[in-house]
């Protein structure tokens, strides 16, 4: 810019959706998983809405997206759980519900990781970490619910704390690496959006992890410079690596091209699919380079490019 989960799954009502494949590049060309999901998308009137507060797929037996309702929050974000043998990163916690209660984040979280050790028959879950994909407010709610040292890490929201959780050296130039226990993710730094911002690859399922810097909607760009830098950072990166899905924090155009939702709405009934390709990051990353040091508002098909005032002089 919501509960067991035997309960969520049974309400979801998941459909059988494959979703289109978008074309990889190069070496970012890899295999694609499809995603058998329909997402929870609001209601014109929430007063009836019996969506969950927070819907949950598992993507694989180690990879978990949890999405917001958006009769909780208009922003609907993307919440992401990889799960390895020592560790478990949570990648976002939540936005503030319109009725003040808690979103059930920790109860859904931690049902999950128990769920998951139990079926492989370990004594106990792994250690949960909790990471942003950046600070602002609609991606760290759920902190509070995790303050427990004993039940979970949660990394601090300022420039030095994610700088020193993750090792960083040369932010933001170099990426370091985290690793979960045989998945050791890379963790980009992609200033930009907001200081703090990082992208997340996983080298087992291929999935980048982009946060609000690239997402099918209106990507927010506050340091133009900084974000210029940080989506080549990205194309670069991609160019080495095989990349399977780009999937950022949340869906905020339609199905058809070049038209977005209004802007707080909470009823997509007919949104864009969440995951992006590689395509879409070289599209990003040329246009913003023909732009050069004179960023505009740009609408393309599946992303808006969306510069703040006064982003070109920061």
């Amino acid at each position: 810019m919501k509960v067991t989960l035997t309960t969520l799954c049974a309400c979801l009502a998941l459909a059988l959706v494959p979703a289109p494949a978008a074309p990889g590049v190069g070496a970012s060309a890899a295999v694609q998983r499809p995603f058998d999901v329909k997402w929870i998308h609001g209601s014109a009137d929430c007063g009836t809405n019996t969506d969950p507060p927070l819907q949950v797929y598992r993507f694989d037996d180690d990879t978990y997206i949890l999405r917001q309702s958006k009769c909780l929050d208009y922003e609907a974000p993307f919440m992401y759980l990889l799960i390895g043998r020592n560790k478990a990163l949570l990648l976002d916690s939540g936005a503030k519900t319109r009725d003040g209660k808690a979103l059930p984040m920790r109860e859904t979280v931690e049902r999950i990781l128990a769920e998951h050790s139990a079926a492989r028959r370990r004594a106990r879950p792994p250690q949960l970490i909790v990471a942003h994909s950046h600070a602002h407010g609609d991606h760290v709610q759920g902190d509070r619910q995790f303050d427990d040292p004993a039940r979970a890490t949660v990394v601090g929201t300022s420039l030095e704390e994610v700088k020193s959780f993750f090792r960083f050296v040369n932010w933001p130039t170099r990426a370091a690496t985290f690793d979960l226990g045989g998945r050791a993710l890379t963790v980009i730094p992609i200033p930009g959006h907001e200081d703090t911002h990082i992208a997340v690859y996983d080298p087992k399922t291929k999935i980048l992890l982009t946060g609000d810097t690239l997402y099918p909607g209106i990507l927010v760009v506050n340091h133009w410079r900084h974000y210029r830098q940080s989506i080549n950072r990205l194309a670069n990166f991609a160019a080495r690596n095989q990349v399977s899905y780009i999937l950022g924090a949340h869906v905020e155009m339609t199905s058809r091209p070049r038209v977005e939702y209004p802007y707080r709405t909470v009823y997509q009934p007919d949104e864009h699919v969440l995951q992006l390709g590689t395509s879409h990051l070289l599209e990003l990353r040329d246009a913003i380079e023909a732009m050069g040091n004179n960023p505009r508002h740009e609408v393309h098909a599946d992303f808006i490019i969306a510069p703040a005032p006064g982003s070109a002089q920061q």
